[in-house]
Order: structure tokens, then C-alpha cells, then sequence
């Protein structure tokens, strides 16, 4: 899992980012689309893993409906960035 995906490195990076000069609607940008890029990736790469094991006939749920769509959610609400 790529670090950007935690709550707690994306406060750290932006406020590094702040203290090191960036502006604050800049940081945001910078932080967001890095964030927008990985859950874009994990949430394809979760996918994948689903579609293979429902093509092995294995049943293990990878990727709960709750968690497809608040990923979905999240990416469109990440979409300005993501320009």
C-alpha cells in the first residue's frame, strides 16, 4: 500500500509542504492529486485481485461493496486534482 494512502502521511506531507514555502491552495494540489493517483491504483489493482478470484472460483471477498463505493466516492470528490 503506498504510504499517501494513510490519513496521518497525507496531514505530515502537507504541512511539510507548507512549512517548506508551497502556498496552501498549492500543497493541497500537490497532496491531493499524489493521493487521487494511489487510491486510483489500489482501487484498480483491489479489482483485479476480485475479478481473479471470482474467475478461480474462489468466493473471498476482496473488496466489500461499502468500500468500492466510499473509493468511488473519494475519487470523484479528488477529481479537480487529478488535472
Amino acid at each position: 500500500m503506498s504510504k499517501i494512502l494513510e490519513s496521518e502521511f497525507r496531514k505530515e506531507l502537507y504541512k511539510s509542504l507548507t512549512e517548506a514555502g508551497y502556498e496552501k491552495k498549492e500543497a493541497q494540489a500537490i497532496v491531493g492529486k499524489k493521493y487521487y493517483e494511489a487510491l486510483k491504483v489500489d482501487l484498480i489493482d483491489r479489482m483485479k485481485k476480485q475479478i481473479a478470484n471470482i474467475e478461480s472460483d474462489n468466493s473471498e471477498l476482496l473488496l466489500s461493496a461499502d468500500e468500492y463505493n466510499n473509493a468511488l466516492s473519494e475519487l470523484e470528490k479528488l477529481k479537480e486534482f487529478a488535472k
